[in-house]
C-alpha cells in the first residue's frame, strides 16, 4: 500500500484492505494454535474472570477470520486447557504474540488499520 488511502476511491481501499487481511490470515493459519496474551483491558478482564474459576493460564489463538471493515481480523481465543476451555472472539489488535516471528506482521497490520481508521475519521 504505497498510496495514501484517502487518494483512492472507496472500492479500491476496500480491496486493498481485504487483500492485506487475506495475506495475514494466510500467514497466521499455519502457526495455529498460537500462544498470545491480551493487550486490551476488556479482553484482559474477561480472561481474568475465567482464570479465577480455576482454569489454567494458557491463552491460545485457535482460529483467525476476517470480520470486515468494521471489526478487522478476529481471533478465536481459548483460555484454559482440558475438555472445556473458555472460548472468546477478540480483535487481533487486542492480542500480543510475544517473540513469535508472526508478531511483527500482526503489529504492522495493527498500525495500518489504525492509520486507515484515522483517515476515515477525517473524511
Amino acid at each position: 500500500m504505497t498510496n495514501i488511502a484517502r487518494d483512492r476511491d472507496s472500492g479500491e481501499v476496500d480491496r486493498a484492505r481485504a487483500a492485506d487481511a487475506r495475506g495475514l490470515i494466510d500467514a497466521l493459519r499455519p502457526c495455529l494454535p498460537l500462544m498470545a496474551h491480551p493487550r486490551g483491558r476488556t479482553l484482559a478482564l474477561s480472561i481474568a474472570a475465567v482464570r479465577r474459576r480455576g482454569s489454567d493460564r494458557r491463552c491460545t489463538v485457535t482460529n483467525v477470520f476476517d470480520g470486515g471493515d468494521v471489526f478487522g481480523l478476529m481471533c478465536q481465543v481459548e483460555i484454559g486447557g482440558g475438555s472445556a476451555p473458555a472460548i472468546f472472539v477478540a480483535p487481533i489488535a487486542d492480542l500480543a504474540f510475544g517473540q513469535h516471528p508472526i508478531a511483527r506482521a500482526v503489529a504492522d497490520y495493527r498500525r495500518r488499520r489504525c492509520a486507515q481508521a484515522r483517515v476515515a475519521d477525517r473524511a
